[in-house]
């Protein structure tokens, strides 16, 4: 069974006539009644009958029809995923994003970016504190997006871009807690805390709080889960958990002899390579132009 004969059925079965059809194909008539009659010869049914001028499918090559439209548009599909390759577009790319990191941007650069490289597979991956700096330095990750200190230079060929920032304060569930205390009296509660990276700047002296009974997850959304069930404090991003303030399901906690609220800066960032994909210069040109936007603010 040739492909090109399917194709000629798929444009017969959206045709007024064999003349049109041979139109669109720029092909002769007899060329798709001779292509219709070996497709038909070796199914073993008759594909297409005629009623007065026009041509019709049968029952049964309307049927067969139906199933080789799949394969014509899978085969339509392949050679736009090879055009894709040919221009230099990758077959996989793969995202590091912090959930605490979250920028409604730059979830729309995202967007834009998968709806224009279609033919690409895209990996959004996260997990435990400052995983998305492993993950570049260790090629796993193209692009990585997530909380950025200018130390984060020395342990990798690193470029980085600002692209906007986000605020940590400590949340519990409402009630659970005193909203005002002393640090020596939050200590007294449990806390929540993200995993511990490998890097060696990130150690106890990066934790907050130093209260006795400690729970370590790598996921912030686990975090918020917990922190809805009662389960401790933490130390999160606000806008996080901006929706479960509102609706007084959690709060913030404020500590009278303590800095209990910081600013962190956001940053996308890559390591430096000699040559680029289309799909990772089309999304790092899109943060370039947030980190743009961000420093007009």
């Amino acid at each position: 069974m040739k492909l090109s004969d399917l194709e000629v059925l798929h444009v017969v079965a959206h045709s007024q006539s064999l003349n049109d059809a041979a139109k669109r194909l720029f092909k002769t008539q007899p060329a798709v009644t001779q292509a219709l009659k070996r497709l038909s010869a070796e199914l073993g049914f008759p594909l297409v009958t005629r009623e007065e001028y026009r041509i019709k499918l049968t029952e049964q090559g309307a049927r067969f029809y139906k199933e080789a439209v799949k394969l014509i548009e899978h085969h339509e599909n392949l050679k736009a995923m090879a055009a894709d390759f040919a221009q230099g577009n990758e077959p996989k790319f793969n995202i590091c994003y912090e959930a605490m990191s979250y920028d409604y941007n730059c979830n729309e650069l995202i967007k834009k970016t998968f709806r224009q490289f279609p033919s690409t597979a895209f990996e959004i991956t996260s997990g435990k504190r400052f995983v998305a700096l492993d993950r570049v330095n260790q090629g796993i990750s193209d692009i990585g997006v997530g909380p950025w200190f200018n130390l984060f230079h020395a342990t990798g060929d690193l470029e980085s871009v600002a692209i906007g920032e986000v605020t940590l304060g400590l949340v519990a569930k409402k009630g659970l807690i005193p909203n005002k205390l002393t640090f020596d009296e939050l200590n007294q509660y449990p806390c929540l805390a993200m995993t511990e990276s490998g890097f060696e700047f990130d150690s106890d002296r990066l934790e907050y709080s130093k209260s006795r009974s400690v729970m370590k997850l790598d996921d912030i959304a686990t975090i918020k889960m917990f922190l809805l069930q009662g389960m401790g404090f933490a130390i999160v991003t606000l806008n996080h958990c901006e929706k479960e303030l509102q609706q007084g399901l959690l709060e913030q906690i404020r500590v009278t002899d303590k800095q209990d609220q910081f600013t962190v800066d956001i940053h996308a960032f890559r390591r430096h390579l000699p040559h680029q994909g289309s799909v990772a210069q089309y999304l790092w040109a899109g943060f370039k132009e947030l980190g743009k936007q961000y420093s007009e603010r």
